[in-house]
């Protein structure tokens, strides 16, 4: 077997405004895979009798790429500069692109902040394409009970995004991907994940143990794979787990970031920022 698993990588706990999260991509060895630029797992068990404005992140702006987060415990709600008010439960995903650009925040919904509970999502980036980093931006929330779900051997699999199985995300994405989350509670349960060959991507484990092509990985670890001959990664449970994958083909395109923004070249990276202080993206009062 050609094995695809490039290497595995322990996520780093860093601050983000005040909430500590496991951080494994980017890392100081690893920038980016493929169109995968940023991983951000927050857990947090919040204490209750709170407004939901003290908790979370407020209004901030986005240009050329697309924010997306699952929910696995607890409650999220999205406003925008677009008019969206709308609320994620456990199980479900919020999928922006934020196109041209837009303002939205990320915040517990107001029973979550007020009753407390345990909150727990994972946001990624993913690159836009340039030639749709002008689109007009979108939300496509996903909830539980549309997420695709069936499973394998063992393993319930949530299509997020992309084709798998012979089923479609009603999820709408500018590049070839395929998003999941995965999960199994019996030791020795064993799937063969399709990757083709000339996809890249990254499989992050929330919790427990597993082997990726025969490599031992654990809770907050995430394993990148390349490009290769074979054309599925064997994975396997060792105790009870729970994993993100993400996968896609190449994204061959140069990248300029800066904050929220993620371009092409330096000078579109400093007419986001023109264009948000002079308004052109949307105002969010919350």
């Amino acid at each position: 077997m050609n094995n695809r698993i490039a290497r595995i990588i322990n996520a780093q706990r860093v601050n983000m405004g005040g909430n500590w999260i496991e951080q494994p991509l980017p890392h100081p060895s690893l920038e980016r895979v493929g169109p995968f630029l940023l991983i951000h797992h927050w857990q947090d068990l919040l204490p209750g009798k709170q407004e939901s404005e003290e908790v979370g992140v407020g209004p901030h702006p986005h240009r050329g790429f697309s924010p997306v987060t699952c929910i696995y415990s607890g409650s999220l709600r999205h406003r925008d500069s677009l008019g969206t008010d709308h609320i994620v439960y456990a199980g479900g995903t919020q999928w922006m692109d934020s196109g041209n650009g837009i303002i939205h925040s990320e915040r517990p919904s107001d029973e979550l902040a007020e009753q407390g509970g345990l909150l727990e999502i994972i946001q990624f980036w993913i690159n836009t394409p340039k030639a749709h980093k002008m689109d007009a931006p979108r939300y496509q929330p996903l909830p539980k009970e549309t997420t695709l779900q069936w499973e394998d051997n063992g393993w319930r699999i949530g299509l997020v995004q992309g084709e798998w199985n012979g089923q479609q995300s009603p999820i709408e994405a500018h590049h070839p991907m395929r998003i999941a989350n995965l999960s199994s509670d019996q030791p020795g349960a064993a799937v063969r994940i399709p990757v083709p060959q000339d996809w890249v991507g990254v499989l992050y484990v929330l919790d427990g143990n597993a082997t990726l092509d025969g490599q031992a990985i654990t809770g907050r670890q995430m394993a990148s794979v390349s490009a290769g001959a074979e054309e599925a990664v064997e994975l396997v449970c060792t105790d009870a787990v729970r994993m993100l994958m993400l996968t896609g083909a190449e994204l061959n395109e140069p990248v300029f970031s800066h904050g929220p923004f993620v371009m092409n070249t330096i000078q579109e990276v400093q007419q986001a920022i023109f264009d948000y202080h002079d308004g052109k993206m949307g105002m969010l009062v919350e």
